[in-house]
Protein backbone atom coordinates (compact mmCIF):
# COMPACT_ATOMS: atom_id res chain seq x y z
CA UNK A 1 0.00 0.00 0.00
CA UNK A 2 1.37 3.40 -0.94
CA UNK A 3 1.57 6.28 1.51
CA UNK A 4 -1.59 8.26 2.06
CA UNK A 5 -2.72 11.28 4.08
CA UNK A 6 -5.22 11.55 6.91
CA UNK A 7 -5.87 14.56 9.13
CA UNK A 8 -2.75 16.32 7.74
CA UNK A 9 -0.54 13.32 8.59
CA UNK A 10 1.24 11.25 5.96
CA UNK A 11 0.93 7.56 6.81
CA UNK A 12 3.37 4.89 5.68
CA UNK A 13 3.40 1.14 6.22
CA UNK A 14 6.74 -0.30 7.29
CA UNK A 15 7.57 -3.53 5.37
CA UNK A 16 6.87 -5.73 8.40
CA UNK A 17 3.36 -4.34 8.79
CA UNK A 18 2.79 -4.09 5.06
CA UNK A 19 3.37 -7.84 4.78
CA UNK A 20 0.82 -8.47 7.55
CA UNK A 21 -1.61 -6.06 5.86
CA UNK A 22 -1.33 -7.71 2.45
CA UNK A 23 -1.80 -11.19 3.96
CA UNK A 24 -4.88 -10.06 5.88
CA UNK A 25 -6.37 -8.32 2.81
CA UNK A 26 -5.79 -11.48 0.75
CA UNK A 27 -7.45 -13.67 3.39
CA UNK A 28 -10.45 -11.32 3.51
CA UNK A 29 -10.69 -11.32 -0.30
CA UNK A 30 -10.80 -15.14 -0.32
CA UNK A 31 -13.38 -15.18 2.48
CA UNK A 32 -15.58 -12.75 0.55
CA UNK A 33 -15.70 -15.21 -2.34
CA UNK A 34 -16.20 -18.29 -0.15
CA UNK A 35 -18.60 -17.26 2.60
CA UNK A 36 -22.22 -16.12 2.57
CA UNK A 37 -22.53 -12.42 3.46
CA UNK A 38 -23.90 -13.17 6.98
CA UNK A 39 -20.83 -15.28 7.83
CA UNK A 40 -18.38 -12.99 6.05
CA UNK A 41 -19.25 -9.86 8.04
CA UNK A 42 -18.77 -11.63 11.40
CA UNK A 43 -15.54 -13.46 10.51
CA UNK A 44 -12.64 -12.49 12.81
CA UNK A 45 -10.30 -11.58 9.91
CA UNK A 46 -12.92 -9.30 8.37
CA UNK A 47 -13.53 -7.60 11.71
CA UNK A 48 -9.77 -7.19 12.26
CA UNK A 49 -9.28 -5.57 8.85
CA UNK A 50 -12.17 -3.18 9.50
CA UNK A 51 -10.78 -2.17 12.91
CA UNK A 52 -7.28 -1.67 11.47
CA UNK A 53 -8.70 0.58 8.73
CA UNK A 54 -10.57 2.70 11.27
CA UNK A 55 -7.56 2.82 13.60
CA UNK A 56 -5.08 3.83 10.91
CA UNK A 57 -7.33 6.30 9.08
CA UNK A 58 -9.25 7.86 11.97
CA UNK A 59 -8.01 7.11 15.47
CA UNK A 60 -4.22 7.40 15.26
CA UNK A 61 -4.10 10.53 13.03
CA UNK A 62 -6.41 12.43 15.41
CA UNK A 63 -3.49 12.71 17.86
CA UNK A 64 -0.68 10.17 17.48
CA UNK A 65 0.98 11.59 20.61
CA UNK A 66 -2.06 11.08 22.87
CA UNK A 67 -1.15 9.59 26.24
CA UNK A 68 -3.21 6.43 25.61
CA UNK A 69 -0.84 5.54 22.74
CA UNK A 70 2.37 6.22 24.68
CA UNK A 71 4.85 3.51 25.61
CA UNK A 72 7.35 3.72 28.47
CA UNK A 73 11.12 3.23 28.48
CA UNK A 74 12.82 1.61 26.61
CA UNK A 75 10.09 2.12 23.98
CA UNK A 76 9.25 5.79 24.61
CA UNK A 77 9.96 6.71 20.95
CA UNK A 78 7.23 4.31 19.87
CA UNK A 79 3.49 4.18 20.37
CA UNK A 80 0.83 1.53 20.26
CA UNK A 81 -2.87 1.28 19.82
CA UNK A 82 -4.68 -1.18 22.02
CA UNK A 83 -8.35 -1.86 22.59
CA UNK A 84 -10.34 0.73 20.59
CA UNK A 85 -11.96 -2.15 18.75
CA UNK A 86 -8.85 -4.30 18.31
CA UNK A 87 -9.30 -7.87 19.51
CA UNK A 88 -8.04 -8.48 23.04
CA UNK A 89 -4.22 -8.58 23.37
CA UNK A 90 -3.60 -7.30 19.82
CA UNK A 91 -1.38 -4.23 19.62
CA UNK A 92 -0.70 -1.98 16.63
CA UNK A 93 2.76 -0.43 17.01
CA UNK A 94 3.69 2.80 15.23
CA UNK A 95 6.05 5.74 15.32
CA UNK A 96 5.08 9.35 14.72
CA UNK A 97 7.30 12.28 13.78
CA UNK A 98 5.71 15.60 14.76
CA UNK A 99 7.87 18.03 12.73
CA UNK A 100 7.32 16.21 9.44
CA UNK A 101 3.75 15.08 10.25
CA UNK A 102 4.55 11.46 9.42
CA UNK A 103 3.20 8.27 10.99
CA UNK A 104 4.80 4.94 10.22
CA UNK A 105 2.75 1.86 11.07
CA UNK A 106 5.38 -0.69 12.12
CA UNK A 107 3.88 -3.98 13.22
CA UNK A 108 0.70 -5.68 14.42
CA UNK A 109 1.45 -7.65 17.57
CA UNK A 110 -0.51 -10.84 17.93
CA UNK A 111 -2.21 -11.99 21.13
CA UNK A 112 -0.03 -13.92 23.52
CA UNK A 113 -0.07 -14.54 27.23
CA UNK A 114 1.29 -11.65 29.28
CA UNK A 115 4.80 -12.38 30.49
CA UNK A 116 5.34 -15.07 27.84
CA UNK A 117 8.50 -14.77 25.72
CA UNK A 118 6.21 -14.44 22.71
CA UNK A 119 4.07 -11.70 24.28
CA UNK A 120 3.79 -8.95 21.66
CA UNK A 121 5.54 -6.41 23.91
CA UNK A 122 8.49 -8.76 24.46
CA UNK A 123 8.68 -9.47 20.72
CA UNK A 124 8.50 -5.74 19.92
CA UNK A 125 11.24 -4.90 22.44
CA UNK A 126 13.47 -7.53 20.82
CA UNK A 127 12.73 -6.11 17.36
CA UNK A 128 13.71 -2.63 18.58
CA UNK A 129 16.84 -3.90 20.36
CA UNK A 130 17.87 -5.92 17.27
CA UNK A 131 17.60 -2.80 15.11
CA UNK A 132 14.69 -4.14 13.03
CA UNK A 133 13.37 -0.58 12.89
CA UNK A 134 15.86 2.12 11.88
CA UNK A 135 16.20 5.03 14.32
CA UNK A 136 16.03 7.85 11.78
CA UNK A 137 12.92 8.89 9.96
CA UNK A 138 14.82 9.02 6.67
CA UNK A 139 15.98 5.40 6.98
CA UNK A 140 12.49 4.28 7.98
CA UNK A 141 11.05 6.03 4.93
CA UNK A 142 13.65 4.48 2.60
CA UNK A 143 12.58 1.03 3.79
CA UNK A 144 8.89 1.91 3.46
CA UNK A 145 9.35 3.29 -0.04
CA UNK A 146 11.43 0.29 -1.16
CA UNK A 147 8.57 -1.94 0.01
CA UNK A 148 6.09 0.03 -2.10
CA UNK A 149 8.28 -0.14 -5.20
CA UNK A 150 8.74 -3.92 -4.71
CA UNK A 151 4.96 -4.40 -4.66
CA UNK A 152 4.28 -2.47 -7.87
Amino acid sequence: MAAFSCNDWQIFFYPLFNEQWVELCNRVRVLKNELPKEEFIIHSDVKLLKVLNISIIEKIPQDPFASHFALQKPLQKYSRLKKMGLPERYRLFFRAFKKRKIIIILWLGFPQKEGDKKDCYQVFIKKVENGDFPESIDNLLVECESEYSNNE
